[in-house]
């Protein structure tokens, strides 16, 4: 969603579930700017809105705790010995980055 203040622009946070979100982006002068500026920023867009770096974190951090509660496969029953399926690695560590 963009919201507009005294003929600026800027992009709201959709989740705004972290407790460090920016919940909007900086004013910029038009809406495309303010688009431009979160995609800089690198913020992600989720089909319905934006999701600031932050927030995005969280949502991954808690997916983190919950396959390590539930397992690999979302079902509860019983635990899977640590990195069963290297799944869970992923979301932990992260994706590497070829340089």
């Amino acid at each position: 969603m963009i919201v507009r203040k005294d003929d600026q622009y800027a992009v709201e946070c959709f989740a705004k579930v972290s407790e460090i979100c920016i919940q909007k982006g900086e004013y910029c002068d038009s809406e495309e700017e303010a688009i431009q500026w979160v995609e800089y920023e690198c913020w992600i867009f989720s089909g319905e809105g934006w999701i600031c770096i932050d927030c995005h974190d969280t949502f991954m951090g808690n997916m983190v705790k919950m396959r390590k509660i539930r397992g690999s496969d979302g079902i509860e029953g019983p635990k899977k010995p640590e990195g069963h399926d290297g799944l869970d690695g992923d979301l932990e560590v992260g994706i590497d980055i070829v340089r």
